[in-house]
């Protein structure tokens, strides 16, 4: 497809589109916008033609599609790390870990009593006091 710019539609088309920032990636509505300014600024003498203005529609849709189907999938691993980290905290209950206090940085040895869901992951209560997963570093038989 051979592209013909009017002179002055490319300053407006920038400054329409904006600019990029570094890091930023490209989402459904970017392409929607680009898709716009380019038929308003297209050569009115050599349009695009069906086949290409069709030809971007389907990128269009297979893009949104395509967040679509990470936003799902994105949304899957959470759960999942969620199940994952709930079964290792049940796993725990009865058994003697040592974990560390945030607050202090003392070493806190005991059995596990309860598992808690507070909020997205589980914390485990040893000795009465609330811990995260990540503060056990031993777990004993």
């Amino acid at each position: 497809m051979q592209i013909t710019i009017l002179a002055g539609s490319v300053a407006e088309a920038a400054r329409e589109l904006g600019s990029a920032r570094p890091g930023d990636v490209l989402d459904k509505h970017d392409f929607l916008r680009l898709l716009t300014v380019q038929l308003r600024y297209q050569d009115p003498i050599n349009p695009v033609s069906d086949q290409d203005f069709i030809a971007q529609l389907a990128q269009f849709t297979a893009l949104e599609q395509m967040q679509n189907l990470t936003d799902t999938i994105g949304a899957y691993v959470e759960v999942q790390r969620s199940l994952s980290a709930s079964t290792q905290a049940a796993s725990l209950l009865g058994r003697t870990v040592s974990v560390v206090d945030p607050e202090t940085g003392d070493t806190v040895a005991g059995v596990v009593e309860a598992v808690r869901f507070d909020g997205p992951l589980p914390l485990i209560v040893v000795d009465g006091k609330a811990f995260t997963l990540g503060s056990v570093y031993e777990i004993r038989g």
